[in-house]
């Protein structure tokens, strides 16, 4: 194994049992949290730069980005950036890929790769902020992870393809988790 992959597979790792704790643990601390996420982060951007898998590069830089500022303690409480806006990205973003097929023939993995891309890093940003609660982001990092898989197999991008598998798996025991601890009644 060359110096590469394994910069780009400790990174998988190191993202897989960061998000594990998010997914598992009650009380997480953000510090660990972005901390891990950084690394993992710049780990990731690297190798998926050299392998040219451009949607990865744009998530893990947005990620070590966001992550960045929350080390600094810059709130981002009051980024422009809020449900509804992303829900419209959302939207815009499934119209293209379903008026693209149509007319294809085919799903455009590119834009589902790019859909992937757009909500992995704002859901990143809005669970951040506190404008999304965790099992929602939990649920959207799935969506996003699944979503990422045909391009990531496409570019050969082996370290990011495996992470998404268990990245997939994690966010939906973590969000199934947090429904079965709401409480209607105690």
């Amino acid at each position: 194994m060359n110096l590469l992959a394994l910069i780009g597979w400790s990174g998988t790792l190191l993202y897989l049992l960061n998000h594990a704790y998010i997914s598992l643990a009650p009380n997480w601390k953000s510090t660990i949290y972005y901390g891990g996420n950084l690394i993992a982060a710049l780990c990731l951007v690297l190798t998926s730069a050299v392998a040219q898998s451009w949607q990865a590069v744009v998530i893990n830089s947005f990620w070590a980005i966001i992550s960045v500022l929350l080390l600094a303690n810059i709130s981002l409480k009051n980024a422009p950036f809020t449900q509804p806006l992303f829900n419209s990205g959302i939207a815009l973003l499934w119209l293209w890929l379903a008026t693209q097929s149509l007319f294809s023939g085919a799903v455009d993995l590119t834009i589902l790769g790019w859909s992937s891309a757009y909500v992995f890093s704002f859901a990143y940003l809005l669970f951040s902020a506190g404008r999304m609660a965790q099992r929602h982001y939990l649920l959207w990092n799935a969506y996003a992870a699944l979503a990422l898989l045909p391009q990531l197999w496409i570019d050969q991008n082996l370290p990011v393809f495996a992470l998404e598998i268990a990245w997939a798996c994690l966010s939906v025991f973590g969000a199934a988790r947090r429904y079965s601890e709401i409480r209607l009644i105690d």
